[in-house]
C-alpha cells in the first residue's frame, strides 16, 4: 500500500503546497476545482469569524497524505 501527496498552487496566494487530493479545501475557478492553502484558509476563517460568520470546515487530513486506495 502507497501514499499520495499532490502537489499545486493555491488560488489565494499562488503559492505551491502539498495537500491531500481528496480532502483540501478549494473552490471552483471557471469549473475546476482548485485547492486552497492552510494560511489562506487561516485567513479567510479569520475574516469570517470578525463578521458573524462560521468558519470553513478543514479536514484534518486536508494538507497531510492520504492512502492511494482513496482516489478516485
Amino acid at each position: 500500500m502507497g501514499y499520495a501527496l499532490a502537489l499545486g498552487t493555491c488560488v489565494g496566494c499562488h503559492q505551491p503546497f502539498h495537500f491531500n487530493p481528496m480532502r483540501v479545501p478549494s473552490v471552483r475557478v471557471n469549473g475546476a476545482r482548485e485547492p486552497v492553502c492552510l494560511a489562506c484558509m487561516a485567513k479567510v476563517n479569520a475574516q469570517r469569524q470578525q463578521e458573524g460568520q462560521a468558519p470553513w470546515y478543514i479536514h484534518p487530513d486536508a494538507y497531510e497524505a492520504c492512502a492511494e486506495d482513496e482516489l478516485e
